[in-house]
C-alpha cells in the first residue's frame, strides 16, 4: 500500500502553528482585560500570571509528547490516564463545545470589527460572523491544500496587524500622546470576580 503523498511543507506548518498560537482574540481580549483589571498595574499582573500558567501547561505537554508521542493529543493522554470513558467525553466536548465555541468567539470578534467598516444594520456583526464561518467552511471543503494556503495568508495579515498596532503605539509614545493613569486609579485593585473574569480572557488568549 502506498503511503499518503505529503501535501504540506514547512511553510504551511509554520503559518499553521503561528495562526493557532496568535489567534484573532488578541485584537479583542486586551481591551476586555484592561477594563476588568481597572488599572495598568493589575492588567500586566493578569497577563504575567496567565503567561506563567500557560508556560507550566506548555512544559507539561512537552513532557507528555516526549514520553508518549501520539497523533491523538489530549484524547490519547486522557485515555492513558483515566481510561476510555473520560477520553470519549472529552472528544465529544471538543467536537460539540470547545472547538465550536472558539470558532463562534473568533467569528464575532471579526464581525464586530467588520461592522465598523461595513455596517449591515442592527444585526450586522452577527451577519459578518456567519458569513466568515461559511466562507472559511467553503475554503476548507475544497481540500487540505486550499485550507492551509488560506491559513498562511490569514496568518500574514494577522501578524501584520499586530505589528501595525505596535508601531502605532510606539509612534504615539514618541509623539507624547501616550495616556497616563492617575495614581488613584493605579492603586485600586479589581474585585476577585472581575480579576477572575479577566483571567478567563487572558488564558483564552494564551490557549494556543
Amino acid at each position: 500500500m502506498n503511503a499518503p503523498a505529503p501535501l504540506l511543507g514547512p511553510g504551511h506548518a509554520l503559518t499553521l502553528i503561528v495562526g493557532v498560537v496568535v489567534g484573532a482574540g488578541i485584537f479583542k481580549a486586551p481591551s476586555l482585560v484592561a477594563g476588568l483589571a481597572g488599572s495598568a498595574e493589575w492588567m500586566f499582573i493578569a497577563w504575567l500570571l496567565g503567561g506563567a500558567v500557560s508556560l507550566v501547561g506548555a512544559l507539561c505537554y512537552a513532557e507528555l509528547t516526549s514520553a508518549w508521542p501520539h497523533a491523538g493529543g489530549d484524547y490519547h493522554f486522557l485515555r492513558r490516564a483515566f481510561g476510555p470513558g473520560v477520553s470519549f467525553l472529552f472528544a465529544w466536548a471538543r467536537f460539540s463545545v470547545i472547538a465550536t465555541g472558539s470558532i463562534a468567539l473568533l467569528a464575532f470578534v471579526y464581525g464586530d470589527y467588520m461592522q465598523q467598516l461595513l455596517p449591515l444594520g442592527p444585526s450586522g456583526a452577527s451577519l459578518h460572523a456567519a458569513l466568515a464561518v461559511l466562507l472559511l467552511w467553503a475554503v476548507n471543503a475544497r481540500g487540505l491544500l486550499a485550507g492551509a494556503s488560506t491559513q498562511g495568508w490569514l496568518t500574514v495579515l494577522e501578524v501584520g496587524g499586530l505589528v501595525s498596532l505596535v508601531v502605532a503605539a510606539l509612534w504615539l509614545l514618541a509623539a507624547g500622546h501616550a495616556p497616563t493613569a492617575s495614581a488613584a486609579a493605579a492603586a485600586d485593585a479589581p474585585s476577585a470576580r472581575a480579576f477572575g473574569l479577566a483571567m478567563v480572557f487572558v488564558l483564552l488568549t494564551y490557549g494556543g
